[in-house]
């Protein structure tokens, strides 16, 4: 075992707030800045309007959650919660790099 249950719990609590900030800055500088979205299911859904966007990504993300969680003592499930938080964690920090140096 590589993470303890309240370790998973943080891990996967920051994921799920990363997420919730992903989509306010993507909603700010996407769809009403000057920035594009270069996922295409996300544009697509952005392009659809605000919601079907926050549903797909809080949906998504949620889900993934959920299995983490669900298998939080096997190695690949705190594996997963690890890279999860890994690469919300550098959006955020390229998010705030581009927002604030650009």
């Amino acid at each position: 075992m590589l993470f303890s249950a309240n370790m998973m719990k943080f891990l996967l609590s920051l994921t799920a707030i990363f997420n919730i900030i992903d989509i306010i800055v993507s909603i700010k500088i996407i769809k009403f800045g000057s920035y594009e979205e270069n996922n295409p299911i996300m544009k697509y859904l952005l392009d659809i309007g605000i919601m079907p966007f926050i549903i797909f990504k809080i949906s998504l993300i949620s889900f993934g959650i959920y299995v983490l969680w669900t298998y939080k003592d096997k190695l690949l499930a705190q594996i997963g919660a690890y890279i999860s938080f890994s690469f919300y964690w550098a959006l955020i920090c390229m998010f705030y790099y581009f927002l604030t140096f650009n």
